[in-house]
């Protein structure tokens, strides 16, 4: 979309010149204007619905009424045990039941059966009496019938309070009309009567379902409680335990105790080998009289062949000197330290032995710890899982316990409440009776108000019903757009879209001999002054849309309506014709692909036009037809290519071509099908200078033009203004479509 036109948007400049007030005084405007079109029609129906209203008063008689409050207390039954031992709220009690609802109990008919039996018996109200036994059942059911509707009709119950349209109070107000003073006096003890019944009755039935609902609950939680207690003795008896607690107290003790044995067991085992490793060193690197490994340091037998061999060494040493070594004597010293030799080598391979037992044993029983500790910690893991099952267990069975409690206490005192007679309403003023006479001034003037305000609403009503507008300041009321043009209506233009005149635009043509038809050709010929005055506003056209942007001129406009009721190619052509006249090329181009017929009444061929330019069939030049009469007229018709007509115009094709003729002509009007129904206007008026939107008046609605400007504004397309086509005599206007 083009920048330098978004100041055209229709209410991008909707804002500066209207605010609230004004809009309010336009609105006015109309409805006082509705006022004046139905004046006589308001005052008829004010006058009749005065007239009415005071000759009912005048005619009508005296009428009598009693009254009497009542306070309505809710009993404490059923519903307050249902409710608090189930949650579930009972399907009837008067403690859930609604006010509204309380007044509509008290007029049904199986409240009131009593009071009508008495007034037929009594003859009251209109209701036939004689002996029940007499009378045929259809008819004494029917005569039980009209006699409810003339009591029910008569009856009236209202609230005495209310807090934001909302009942504050439970003190009914009941109001009993009729025409004798003593029958709406005796209808009115009975109904009093009867209400106070009804209260104790409620109540009574209340207790009794109460006392019902407890005795079919009390055998399932009974059910529940034992269900759950033998499943928690089951759960014990399973598992060899009292109480989760005690048993996992029991295995932490164990398990402590383990864990300590276990570690030193394992310092014993660690002690033992490096004790083994010592001696085996020392057994391999050093002599055995030298072995100080204390395995063999605290080994007696070791030592004292260590002390022998020491004593021997010291007298072989001592021999030594006294003999040669070839001596008996030293070879016998010789041959003992052999042998002592041998005995620590024999001692010290036994300590090894031993200290090996004693590794393996200590190993066996780090092996056996290990193995009671993992026991007890699986042990400990499934514990875990029961006590989640004992909780549950117990968490249940306190809950149904308590409500086997609840309910046992709840029957105690249903059973003490359903012995007790008193009555549960209260008659707080007793049946009163008052006369009432209408008066024929009061109802006079409240019928001439409401006939007023009665046919202020028929006219306004009627008026609206229309929703079209017809003048120029109809379509202001509705928007602030500016209005480019007004076309005057002619019928010459409108039957037939002065052929004679656009042919006259491609081909010179001659009147008929003796013809007073129409030539009405480009170069002044002469017109009758209905199309003179037709023309001149396409004029007046054509210089309004030069000056509506003083920063750049308009150099493509596309022509739409707003409707289907109205040609958009006849205001098209026209003003393309104008704005020729005026000296500017101008270029008329058909964009209508869907309805083509621009160049039906043209009378020029279609077979090259604006479609086949986009898909790249055709360059401009060659399809671009020049009237032989006004050198500054051009047109392009649709063209025969049948592709899509939104895709065909949201390809880059359509900008290049707008580019294009803007650079070789000094205005563009495209000729586009309505905008309200096809987007084909909004496509090309996106990349154009602007759209011009032409409205019927006489057919247009303002819901149809707000809707249009609406899309305008959503799609941010440039709306220079709108033409506004006068009002035609139904039947005038050719659709072509």
């Amino acid at each position: 979309m083009k920048s330098e036109s978004a100041s055209l948007l229709p209410y991008a400049v909707a804002d500066a010149p209207t605010s609230q007030g004004s809009e309010e005084t336009l609105d006015l405007g109309r409805i006082f204007s509705a006022l004046r079109r139905k004046a006589l029609l308001i005052t008829a129906i004010t006058l009749a619905v005065g007239a009415v209203a005071g000759l009912r008063a005048k005619l009508s008689p005296p009428e009598y009424q009693a009254r009497f409050e009542i306070l309505i207390q809710p009993p404490s039954g059923e519903a307050q045990v249902a409710t608090a031992v189930t949650g579930l709220p009972p399907q009837r009690n008067d403690t859930l039941l609604t006010l509204e609802d309380q007044v509509q109990i008290l007029t049904s008919p199986g409240v009131l059966r009593p009071v009508v039996d008495q007034a037929k018996a009594e003859n009251l109200a209109g209701c036939s009496g004689g002996d029940p036994d007499d009378q045929v059942p259809g008819l004494s059911a029917a005569a039980s019938e009209l006699c409810y509707r003339a009591l029910r009709n008569s009856l009236y119950i209202e609230l005495t309070e209310r807090r934001n349209n909302v009942p504050a109070s439970r003190i009914f107000r009941t109001y009993i009309g009729g025409k004798s003073p003593q029958e709406v006096q005796r209808i009115a003890d009975l109904v009093a009567q009867r209400f106070l019944d009804h209260g104790l009755e409620s109540r009574q039935r209340d207790i009794q379902q109460g006392i019902d609902f407890l005795d079919d609950k009390l055998p399932d939680v009974r059910g529940q409680v034992d269900a759950l207690q033998m499943q928690l003795e089951q759960l014990r008896q399973n598992n060899n335990l009292i109480t989760p607690e005690a048993r996992g107290s029991q295995l932490s003790d164990q398990i402590g105790n383990y864990e300590n044995e276990y570690l030193n067991v394992r310092v014993e085992l660690e002690g033992a080998l490096n004790l083994y490793q010592s001696l085996e060193r020392q057994l391999t690197t050093r002599p055995q009289d030298q072995a100080v490994s204390p395995a063999l340091s605290d080994n007696a037998r070791y030592q004292a062949l260590v002390q022998e061999l020491l004593r021997l060494d010291n007298e072989i040493a001592a021999a030594s000197s006294l003999f040669l070594d070839t001596s008996p004597d030293l070879q016998a010293l010789e041959e003992q330290r052999q042998n002592l030799l041998q005995l620590l080598a024999r001692e010290g391979s036994n300590t090894r032995q031993e200290l090996a037992l004693q590794i393996d044993g200590l190993s066996t029983r780090e092996s056996a710890l290990r193995q009671t500790l993992a026991s007890l910690n699986v042990e400990v893991d499934s514990l875990a899982s029961i006590t989640r099952q004992f909780t549950d267990l117990e968490r249940e069975l306190l809950i149904a316990t308590e409500n086997l409690t609840q309910l046992l206490g709840r029957r105690e005192t249903l059973e003490i409440e359903a012995a007790q007679r008193e009555l549960p309403w209260e008659l707080i003023t007793p049946p009163t009776l008052s006369t009432s006479t209408s008066s024929v001034p009061r109802n006079a003037g409240l019928g001439l108000v409401l006939g007023l305000l009665l046919g202020t609403g028929i006219a306004l009503l009627l008026d609206a019903q229309k929703d079209v507008l017809y003048t120029p300041s109809d379509l202001k009321r509705i928007t602030p757009v500016p209005i480019l043009g007004i076309i005057p209506h002619s019928s010459l233009v409108e039957t037939g879209y002065d052929e004679a005149h656009l042919l006259s635009l491609y081909h010179v043509t001659m009147p008929p001999v003796g013809s007073t038809g129409v030539t009405a050709l480009s170069n002044g010929a002469s017109a009758p002054d209905g199309l003179h005055s037709f023309k001149e506003a396409f004029r007046s056209l054509a210089a309004n849309l030069q000056r509506v942007n003083a920063e750049k001129a308009v150099r493509s406009l596309v022509i739409s309506s707003t409707d289907d009721q109205i040609l958009g190619s006849t205001t098209a052509t026209y003003l393309a014709w104008a704005v020729a006249e005026m000296g500017q090329r101008v270029l008329l181009i058909d964009a209508n692909f869907r309805y083509p017929h621009l160049h039906t009444f043209l009378e020029l061929p279609n077979d090259r036009g604006l479609s086949n330019i986009l898909i790249g069939e055709l360059e401009l030049s060659q399809g671009i037809k020049r009237s032989p009469v006004e050198p500054n007229l051009f047109t392009l018709t649709a063209g025969s290519a049948t592709s899509d007509p939104v895709r065909l115009l949201s390809t880059h094709k359509i900008k290049q071509f707008i580019a294009e003729t803007e650079g070789c002509f000094d205005l563009v009007i495209y000729d586009a099908p309505a905008f309200a129904e096809y987007a084909d206007a909004a496509l090309i008026a996106a990349e154009a200078s602007g759209l011009a939107l032409v409205s019927h008046l006489g057919m247009v609605k303002s819901a149809q033009l707000e809707q249009a400007l609406e899309k305008l504004w959503i799609a941010k397309i440039p709306l220079l203004g709108l033409i506004a086509k006068e009002y035609a005599p139904k039947g005038a206007l050719l659709q072509i479509r």
